[in-house]
């Protein structure tokens, strides 16, 4: 087997590894300020993605954007890291979109949007591992609306009484991962445990490219 074909397979075993046990795809890791106009887009709002998002008061929200058809089912869900500061802060998900109903949030909506508020604020959160990166969260419920028109639609993340603090939102339930995302892997592995506040090296993933990479040396010492 040549250098490049080894490659490939050893690339190939570690995409397996990583759409086994990371669900979701990172779209952003503390993107800073976005609205309606700067949403980061969701080209397939069915692929599961997440943002990691600092609420502060110059990017109070965190905006998806993506196109639905009618009849899709959307999966919403958002979270806090397990940090100590944060156990008492509440996100919020607001889903804006065409004929949905009128709704009050603390900011401007997109003209001729309603909108479906999901607050946590009298939730009791679950403690989530994420063991490919080896973080720990408190994750609330998920929702399954599903939609009744076609159209352009925004999910906005916030936190309850205008909170400081660190949070993040899901939209999805489909694994989808490519050869571009695993080339992200290092940095976005080490920006997500950055965010929950703990040190670079450690969970499945960080392993599982160490192994891989490790791998990689021996395959080009042994053609040398």
């Amino acid at each position: 087997m040549n250098v490049q074909l080894r490659t490939f397979a050893i690339l190939s075993v570690l995409m397996l590894l990583v759409s086994g046990a990371w669900a979701h795809k990172p779209v952003v890791v503390d993107g800073g300020p976005t609205t309606a106009a700067t949403a980061y887009v969701i080209a397939d709002p069915s692929v599961s993605q997440v943002g990691y998002h600092e609420r502060t008061a110059t990017q109070p929200e965190l905006w998806f954007t993506f196109h639905a058809e009618a009849g899709d089912k959307l999966s919403l869900q958002a979270g806090v890291p397990k940090i100590d500061r944060y156990q008492d802060l509440r996100p919020v998900l607001a889903l804006l979109g065409p004929g949905l109903p009128s709704i009050d949030v603390p900011f401007e909506l997109p003209a001729g949007y309603g909108g479906i508020l999901y607050s946590t604020l009298d939730e009791t959160p679950v403690v989530f591992n994420e063991e490919f990166t080896g973080t720990d969260s408190w994750q609330f419920a998920a929702h399954e609306p599903v939609l009744a028109q076609s159209g352009d639609y925004y999910l906005v993340g916030f936190t309850s009484n205008a909170q400081d603090g660190k949070f993040w939102m899901v939209i999805g339930t489909k694994e989808a991962f490519g050869f571009k995302d695993i080339l992200s892997l290092p940095s976005v592995l080490f920006k997500v445990r950055a965010f929950h506040e703990i040190g670079p090296f450690g969970g499945l993933l960080f392993w599982a490219m160490f192994l891989v990479f490790l791998a990689l040396f021996f395959v080009f010492w042994l053609l040398l």
